[in-house]
């Protein structure tokens, strides 16, 4: 047997090879994993027909089965969906089951399949369920790992395990303490990282290139950001054919994540004819209206969030959704439309992310936000960093503002400057945040100190650093409290570890 594991991915010259007969990755079954990747799970489902008539007993066929349930659900997130192909996944587990235990496939798509259902019960809240296929997963990718070393695609799969257990909210760490499970974010980002790099070396693992190439970008944005390797990831999407969807949802990303609203707005229209022709992928109309709203478009940014709300099925970004139409009637001088907005914000949607929690807390308080902080997140969040500064400048009246908008004021000065480079800004501002800010239980202070302490661990001054990442993680507060305690454990740890 060969070091690595032999998949072809010859689509070029239709060359392929067949495994042992009951593990078949061919030419139909690769096109149809390409055609899931770029949403077109019509065409997907077609070419899986196709195999299923040709080779009945081919595993690859109910695994990339559950591949396309996953992507359906991870993109529609609709619950009537969600109830039914939840009943139905036994039927594909039961045929990968059918393998024999001495096949290195069995429990390394096994494993897939947990980790793809464990994503989907978690965005529809079915919290101690997910969690329980993630130990599944574990355990079974685990175990695939001690019996074939020599099988590469166990990497992809445990790199996005521990990546995930080492984010485990405070509140459930018992769930891990049960499983005996710990994750390490760094430890998983650089398991991606060198999977990456391996697909990218010969056809063997090619396949596996973008799917491998979506997680790696995904968790860089989300954890303490290497700027360089964004860079580098953000250029190989680039480098792709535009036709798959993923890859374009996740350029988009790195793009608004990253202060370049211009090229995020430019690649919106490259990429709309494409969201007509797939599988429906509302998310990307309430995206296009936060482009849109950064850039200050406001009528246009509330027909891309009304499409989004027609379209939608789930749950999750609909109080955002309506709170950033509030924000545009406000913004356009309508206080009533303003008001009745933020009505919606209260009985529409979940509020289960941090950003819908915040929009909750903020149509709750029934007042009206400061126009000039307003403007000024917008333009910080298109990456507009000196037209943001701009505003905050032209208004000196700050003293006369409440407590929570002064904490505002320091927290988003801090944070533009941090952007413009000027760090000893950045740092005062800061600062001021966590010494004004942080007996209350708005997320400005804890996200303060967070940014301080990442800044000097950059700096390689790593008592600072964890002085700052303590003060995070010692902070009472709730908006984005997961993701930014998150940040903090890792940064303490990495520090220690220093």
């Amino acid at each position: 047997m060969a070091k690595r594991i032999i998949f072809i991915f010859l689509l070029i010259t239709g060359s392929y090879l067949t495994f042992p007969q009951e593990v078949n990755f061919d030419e139909h079954c690769a096109l149809a994993f390409k055609n899931i990747l770029a949403l077109r799970l019509n065409k997907a489902d077609s070419l899986l027909k196709t195999e299923e008539h040709l080779h009945p007993e081919n595993v690859y066929i109910p695994y990339l089965h559950n591949y396309t349930d996953f992507v359906k659900l991870f993109v529609s997130q609709e619950k009537a969906l969600y109830d039914k192909l939840n009943g139905e996944k036994s039927n594909y587990f039961s045929k990968v089951e059918q393998l024999s235990d001495t096949s290195r496939y069995k429990k390394w798509m096994l494993g897939n399949m947990h980790l793809q259902w464990s994503v989907n019960k978690i965005i529809f809240g079915d919290l101690v369920s997910g969690a329980i296929e993630f130990s599944r997963a574990y355990y079974l990718i685990e175990e695939n790992q001690e019996k074939f070393p020599e099988f590469e695609p166990d990497e992809l799969s445990m790199g996005v395990l521990h990546v995930i257990f080492g984010l485990v909210p405070d509140k459930f760490d018992w769930l891990l303490n049960l499983f005996s499970i710990k994750g390490d974010v760094e430890k998983g980002k650089k398991e991606l990282s060198d999977f990456l790099a391996l697909t990218e070396q010969g056809q063997s693992l090619k396949y596996l290139y973008t799917e491998t190439l979506f997680f790696s970008g995904f968790i860089e944005l989300n954890i303490h950001t290497d700027k360089e390797r964004l860079e580098e990831l953000l250029e190989k999407t680039e480098q792709m054919n535009d036709s798959v969807m993923m890859i374009k949802f996740l350029q988009l990303n790195v793009l608004m994540r990253t202060g370049r609203n211009e090229d995020a707005l430019e690649l919106f229209d490259k990429i709309d004819s494409l969201n007509q022709t797939g599988y429906p992928f509302a998310y990307l109309d309430y995206l296009h209206g936060e482009s849109l709203l950064r850039s200050l478009n406001y009528t246009e940014a509330v027909r891309k969030y009304d499409l989004f709300l027609e379209d939608f099925k789930g749950e999750n970004y609909v109080k955002d959704a309506w709170r950033k139409k509030a924000w545009a009637a406000f913004l356009s001088g309508d206080t009533t439309l303003y008001f009745l907005n933020m009505e919606q914000v209260v009985s529409k949607g979940s509020s289960r992310l941090g950003i819908d929690k915040e929009a909750l807390r903020e149509a709750e308080s029934g007042t009206l936000p400061d126009a000039t902080l307003l403007l000024a997140r917008l333009l910080y969040d298109g990456g507009y960093y000196t037209k943001a500064l701009d505003i905050l400048d032209e208004d000196k009246m700050w003293l006369l503002f409440s407590s929570r908008k002064t904490v505002q004021y320091y927290y988003r000065l801090g944070r533009i400057y941090e952007q413009l480079e000027r760090d000893e800004e950045a740092k005062t501002n800061y600062l001021l945040t966590i010494q004004k800010g942080s007996m209350m239980d708005d997320y400005y202070a804890a996200n303060a100190a967070l940014r301080l302490g990442e800044m000097f661990e950059h700096e390689g001054d790593y008592n600072y650093a964890r002085e700052c990442y303590e003060q995070c993680l010692e902070m009472n507060f709730e908006p984005y409290r997961n993701s930014i305690r998150a940040r903090a454990k890792e940064g303490l740890k990495r520090v220690l570890d220093k």
